[in-house]
């Protein structure tokens, strides 16, 4: 079969390998749509930190966002038959841990990430994968089951940011992330959300996917801007999601006292500069956000009922083949891009 590997810094070949053979646990599926992530592209380049640490080996199958249709089942496998339509989650426990027992599987310190640490991902023809972690993804179309995982890293920070009717919230950073996360918060029923970045494209596709409001903080302070959209009260809850080192001062800038702030951007090894007087003074409470454990019927339940749109998020189509160009396209931003989804 045909598959991406990449075999080091900006190397990386579309070739043939050999077809992935599933065990008795697990499932072949034929993957019908993948797409580019940002972590992706620090992949290519070789900045990622499951590289920089080791952690991920040369050469690897990328690929963590994916959608297929299953072909064969192994011999223990009940719940999957050929043709269902499944995704496969991003983190893989070992089902036998501590943190794994207790649900919080993407903690397991044995643990695989598809397309990123020990599980070939999804940018090939042909994925095994195990049954315990794949889900049925009835009534939705390949292409928008693709976003279930990202769907899940916005699932996940307005879940341990607790959002409700009450809350004002602002998502930082209105990359594909930040604009799902701007849609879970308008699913959970936050009172006002306001969209910060840079991009005049993708902050307009924030209003469209539910923001009340944007923030260009090219234009002026986002702090008395935040201030004047909310009377003065500032927010309740942060969804950071834009894995800038500068991104600390403007949460500072916008939080009220107790907010939470849940960190889900990978900085590529950049270390930020935080003056937690601020936060400490007003107590606000800080975590970071991996994965969505035990959230994906949430999230595919979310797509089914209409309420997480894709349509505005996907802007570009390429082949697999195509994936350098993908690549170019995700990294420089160009084309108006938001999204770029890969077809094996």
């Amino acid at each position: 079969m045909k598959a991406i590997r990449i075999h080091g810094p900006r190397d990386a070949r579309y070739e043939e390998i050999p077809e992935p053979k599933p065990g008795p646990d697990d499932v072949l599926v034929k993957v019908k749509a993948v797409a580019i992530c940002g972590t992706d592209v620090e992949l290519f380049e070789g900045t990622m930190f499951y590289i920089t640490s080791g952690m991920t080996k040369y050469p690897f199958i990328p690929g963590h966002e994916w959608s297929g249709e299953v072909v064969e089942t192994g011999a223990n496998v009940t719940a999957f038959r050929p043709g269902d339509a499944v995704v496969g989650e991003c983190s893989i426990g070992c089902r036998k841990c501590k943190r794994c027992l207790k649900g919080s599987y993407n903690l397991c310190v044995n643990r695989r990430e598809t397309g990123l640490l020990g599980q070939p991902g999804g940018m090939a023809e042909l994925i095994s994968y195990p049954q315990h972690f794949l889900h049925k993804v009835e009534g939705l179309s390949f292409e928008q089951a693709a976003f279930i995982e990202p769907t899940g890293i916005a699932v996940n920070p307005a879940r341990k940011t607790r959002i409700t009717p009450a809350d004002r919230v602002a998502v930082i950073g209105p990359g594909p992330i930040g604009l799902f996360a701007v849609q879970v918060a308008r699913a959970y029923g936050a009172r006002q959300i306001i969209l910060v970045g840079d991009s005049d494209f993708r902050l307009q596709a924030g209003l469209e996917l539910g923001a009340d409001a944007v923030v260009d903080f090219r234009k002026g302070d986002v702090g008395e801007r935040v201030r004047d959209l909310t009377n003065g009260e500032m927010v309740d809850a942060v969804i950071e999601a834009v894995g800038r080192k500068s991104v600390w001062p403007t949460i500072a800038s916008v939080v009220a006292p107790g907010a939470r702030v849940a960190m889900t951007g990978l900085f590529a090894g950049e270390i930020c500069d935080v003056n937690f007087d601020p936060l400490v003074v007003q107590e606000i409470s800080v975590q970071g956000s991996l994965g969505a454990p035990g959230m994906w019927p949430e999230c595919i339940s979310l797509h089914q009922r209409g309420l997480i749109r894709t349509d505005r998020i996907i802007t570009h189509r390429l082949a697999l083949a195509d994936f350098a160009e993908a690549i170019e396209i995700s990294r420089s931003r160009r084309e108006g891009v938001i999204k770029v989804l890969l077809t094996p």
